[in-house]
């Protein structure tokens, strides 16, 4: 995403427009323009080329604190509307929003530098003012670009690293149109904006000197400004009429052909474009002694360097307008100089090299600092998680501790009663087992975040009240109320900044990854929270950690001495390395394929949670069965009266570590007794007209409570299966025995993310899913796919 202040013919836009030219078959570019100037000559220019442009009106000069806030807003709504993978910005305020908006978002910032603010030249407090504002952004500066050595040299009076400053001079494309720098009479041309840092006064100084020489060369300036007017009342002053004050223009380089010689003269400057344009054009240039320039123009051999004073000025100008062979060497030095070193492709292959290796370098945290050089990033996503979790969970306790404070002072204002601040107190101990959920379910899909969130907290938080009763204590409801909502919102703002809004990041080398993890992540995964980098092809050694949560490898990619050294590389920076697989685990909540059918794959129950799981499910069922049973009655009844037939369906099914039992449902089909085993289809036609309601509203299922108080089934776990298909996906898939390490359940992740499986490749998805609730299953998770069963009993989602 291109920013940059204005859209206003100027040298910043020019060099944006050949940017995005140059590099259009290599990046996708989207461009925000300020200012209110509608379909401005850069909005036009890059709309010609096919580039997606955003206004934002609020973006302007002004350093006005609300607009500045305003400008970041809507910056930001453009970020994370178009999902940026970097920054690239222009001009110095835009600078400012940018790398704000930036630091919100967690997006790389490249920061190109067309001429500093605090230059020695500029006024004291407008120096102080640029210096403060850069100062207080380098922190939050990916890279920088300056576009001369001059700024180069000027980036070290700002708290900057040095190695992410680069030098890349501005460059143009080549065009047709060149100046005839021999022909007479000579004429002048100066293209510049009227406004500071330029002094087109100068030259209108130095052709009054000239007038009273006899010498009145025709004399053209471009460029409009806010000393426009100024401009045209010094013309008339010194009695010009040889002048014409043009203003803004869109066709620079044909104006240019039609004049000899170029001036240029300003206070101070970066590498301005005006000039390459000049020396594009072949023609004789005079400009004012300035270090950006000097890069540009050496005095006497590309062009003439003045210092700005008018005799000075108006003594090279008389040079030139009498002497066509100097015009012509000079003119002809320029353009050599340009086709050397100032065509856009070394421009772009040096930026594209800035943009590949951004997204992996790291930020400071605060103003006026640097980055750190190590982080922790051995540990996996889901220890960082955790870790993250684990902190703010402590500076949580703070916040209780807060509360506890503040309703000690409403009890001692009469406010509150001795009882509602030791319920806030005694409120830590569900709080704690909130967070201690949250943590155990740090593994978990960014997807499932919120849910897993409202279960975590609403549970703990509901049960208090029965643990005071329990205890015959009096307590506030107020307090408990109050704590719980302070805590959902706590855990709510953490994963809001910690994880909603920052993509995992993940480096790769293998050109092969992109391909197989769009094939792992097919099926509605959202794939906006995984950024996938490229290695940059140009790093070679790593000085410091990647800024990235971790690298993927193919491990069936061929062998290399280079591949072998960059996998040495990031292990010495201890980076942690991902297989495809174990992403698509990560980003899916279910195993891959190759797991599945890995031979060796296995996998260990959690003895401790199975006692508590088991006597959970007795318990909640026996403490349920005056509901229950009495509805079961009813349904029982319903359906011997829909059909003929038996109201109880029984069959053998494969329950905890492959033991055969009977599993009881409410028949829901037309009575068939020697029916064979097969799946249930879409539309069905042997399912009854009851049948149908019972089994969208999961009141077939009722029989199965008297399967789980026996202990053959849980509440939550993978479905039991028919034990014809266990033995033949038991031959089809090596890993498919391991969904009987638990018990199977009356509901479970597979039938919550999937829903009913009809087919053998349907099954495969389902055992997916059924594997990665063996392997990571808790009580965190099981109160997740009790929230996500109602939701499905609810709106009838993978019923047939």
């Amino acid at each position: 995403m291109l920013v940059i202040t204005k859209g206003e013919v100027g040298g910043a836009q020019t060099h944006v427009i050949e940017l995005c030219r140059s590099l259009l078959d290599k990046v996708q570019f989207t461009a925000v323009i300020g200012g209110s100037e509608y379909n401005s000559f850069l909005q036009q220019a890059l709309t010609a080329l096919g580039v997606k442009v955003i206004p934002l009106p609020s973006l302007s000069n002004s350093l006005n604190p609300f607009q500045i806030a305003a400008s970041i807003r809507g910056l930001l709504v453009q970020i994370r509307t178009y999902q940026p993978q970097l920054i690239h910005v222009h001009s110095a305020v835009a600078g400012v929003v940018a790398r704000i908006a930036g630091k919100f978002s967690q997006t790389p910032v490249v920061y190109t530098v067309h001429g500093f603010g605090f230059k020695s030249q500029a006024p004291r407090l407008i120096r102080l003012n640029a210096w403060l504002a850069e100062a207080s952004m380098a922190a939050w500066t990916t890279r920088m670009i300056c576009v001369s050595e001059y700024e180069k040299r000027l980036s070290t009076q700002l708290p900057m690293d040095p190695n992410r400053v680069s030098v890349i001079c501005n460059a143009i494309n080549d065009v047709p149109w060149q100046s005839q720098t021999t022909q007479e009479p000579a004429s002048i041309i100066m293209v510049a904006r009227m406004a500071a840092p330029k002094r087109p006064d100068l030259l209108l100084l130095a052709l009054g000197i000239l007038t009273k020489q006899g010498i009145r060369p025709t004399t053209r300036l471009l460029g409009g400004g806010p000393d426009q007017p100024n401009i045209q009342a010094l013309a008339s002053q010194l009695g010009l009429t040889n002048i014409e004050v043009q203003g803004d223009v869109l066709n620079v380089p044909e104006q240019l052909a039609q004049h000899q010689i170029f001036v240029l003269f300003s206070d101070h400057e970066g590498l301005p474009m005006s000039i390459l344009e000049a020396m594009r054009a072949g023609m004789a240039i005079v400009a004012s002694r300035l270090p950006g320039i000097g890069e540009l123009i050496e005095d006497e051999q590309h062009g003439l360097l003045v210092d700005n004073d008018p005799s000075a000025i108006a003594l090279q100008l008389s040079r030139l307008l009498t002497d066509p062979a100097l015009r012509q060497n000079l003119g002809q030095n320029a353009r050599a100089r340009y086709e050397a070193e100032f065509k856009p492709q070394a421009m772009a292959k040096k930026v594209l090299e800035i943009y590949l290796e951004a997204p992996l370098l790291r930020t400071a945290s605060l103003p006026m600092t640097r980055p750190s050089k190590h982080k922790k990033q051995l540990a996996s996503q889901h220890a960082h998680r955790q870790r993250t979790h684990l902190a703010w969970s402590i500076l949580g306790f703070l916040m209780i501790g807060v509360a506890y404070l503040i309703s000690q002072g409403l009890e001692y204002s009469g406010l509150a009663t001795p009882i509602f601040s030791l319920t806030v107190l005694t409120c830590a101990i569900p709080y704690a087992l909130a967070a201690h959920l949250l943590y155990r379910g740090a593994h978990m899909p960014a997807a499932e975040r919120a849910s897993l969130l409202f279960v975590t907290t609403g549970l703990p938080f509901l049960l208090t009240p029965l643990a005071f009763a329990l205890l015959q204590q009096t307590y506030s409801r107020g307090a408990v109320v109050l704590t719980y909502v302070l805590t959902t919102m706590w855990f709510w703002l953490a994963d809001r900044w910690f994880q909603r809004h920052r993509p995992v990041k993940l480096v790769y080398i293998d050109d092969s990854i992109p391909t197989q993890i769009q094939k792992l992540l097919s099926g509605g995964v959202n794939t906006q929270k995984l950024q996938l980098i490229a290695w940059p092809p140009h790093w070679k050694d790593l000085k410091h950690a990647p800024a990235c949560e971790g690298a993927i490898i193919d491990p069936r990619a061929s062998a290399s001495i280079h591949r072998s050294h960059l996998l040495t590389q990031l292990k010495l920076n201890h980076i942690r390395l991902y297989s495809p697989e174990a992403l698509s685990e990560f980003m899916t909540g279910r195993l891959s394929q190759t797991t599945l059918s890995n031979e060796l794959w296995q996998t260990d129950g959690n003895p401790a949670y199975d006692l508590i799981k088991r006597i959970m499910d007795f318990s909640v069922v026996l403490i349920l069965m005056p509901l229950w049973y009495p509805l079961g009655l009813l349904v029982a009844l319903a359906v011997r009266i829909d059909s003929p037939g038996p109201a109880i369906y029984s069959q053998i099914r494969t329950g905890l570590h492959g033991k055969s039992f009977r599993i009881y449902k409410f028949r829901s089909m037309r009575f068939e007794p020697l029916a064979q085993a097969q799946f249930a289809q879409e539309n069905d036609p042997r399912i009854t007209r009851l049948g149908h309601f019972i089994r969208k509203t999961r009141l077939d299922e009722i029989p199965q409570l008297w399967n789980i108080l026996r202990g053959d089934m849980s509440l939550i776990g993978p479905r039991p299966e028919q034990e014809k298909f266990v033995h033949q996906f038991a031959e089809q898939i090596p890993s498919y025995p391991y969904r009987h390490l638990v018990r199977p359940g009356l509901t479970g992740w597979a039938q919550v993310q999937q829903g009913y499986a009809a087919s053998a490749d349907e099954t495969v998805i389902k055992l997916s899913y059924d594997l990665y609730y063996v392997t990571h299953y808790s009580l965190a998770m099981d109160l997740l796919i009790v929230l996500k069963t109602i939701k499905t009993v609810l709106t009838g989602h993978g019923a047939r």
